[in-house]
């Protein structure tokens, strides 16, 4: 089985357990011996990787066996901004994801987000999410002329409706582009646009999933 190592905590002495999002969903692994710098499983449990693994069924916790490095994502841990990009998408998929979501479409989403990376990546793995958590953001237009996107609405809203809007109509475009575009097709977003659409997200999981979120 693969997966992507979400986080990595202490455990017993010399030990790590490793949280892997897999096409299956969450496993914990316990990393033997990881901690000390001699490990064959020191790099395999590392945060931000993704490893090849040996399962053992019907369990969600076991001992990490037979361990492959399949990507390191060099490129992005030599960013610490990068870094701190990546895990807002890890944030996202600890906080709401349940056991009964679609793991292999979800996990395929991260992991191309992650081999296409830039800061606007993770803001389109956010909004892509949205769909499998049954909170989609409605951007069809209907032809008449756009104003913006309402978080309360959940949709596009038009220039006459009495509606109030949390974004404008180039923020809304770029949105627009970010849910819908491949990653390797959505443009650079200037700071001042990606810093609004960020918070922007975090709102619409707030208010749609009644959930708090505290990294912000």
């Amino acid at each position: 089985m693969e997966g992507i190592v979400t986080k990595v905590q202490s455990y017993l002495e010399n030990d790590r357990l490793v949280y892997v999002y897999t096409p299956l969903g969450f496993r914990t692994l316990i990393a033997k011996g990881s901690q000390k710098l001699t490990s064959n499983s020191r790099i395999l449990a590392q945060y931000l990787t993704h490893i090849e693994f040996k399962e053992t069924p019907n369990k969600n916790m076991f001992i990490l066996s037979e361990g492959k490095i399949l990507n390191l994502y060099e490129s992005i841990k030599k960013d610490y901004k990068l870094i701190n990009d990546a895990s807002i998408m890890f944030d996202l998929v600890e906080i709401f994801l349940t056991t009964e979501e679609n793991h292999k479409d979800i996990y395929q989403l991260l992991k191309d987000a992650l081999e296409n990376f830039k800061k606007e990546s993770a803001l389109s793995f956010s909004f892509k999410l949205l769909r499998y958590l049954g909170y989609p953001l409605n951007l069809k237009p209907d032809g008449r002329k756009v104003k913006g996107f309402s978080i309360r609405e959940a949709k596009i809203i038009y220039v006459g409706e009495n509606l109030q809007c949390d974004l404008n109509l180039t923020l809304t475009t770029i949105l627009l582009k970010l849910t819908h575009l491949p990653y390797d097709k959505i443009d650079e977003i200037e700071e001042a646009y990606f810093n609004k659409l960020k918070s922007f997200m975090y709102q619409y999981y707030e208010y749609h999933t009644d959930t708090l979120i505290k990294r912000k």
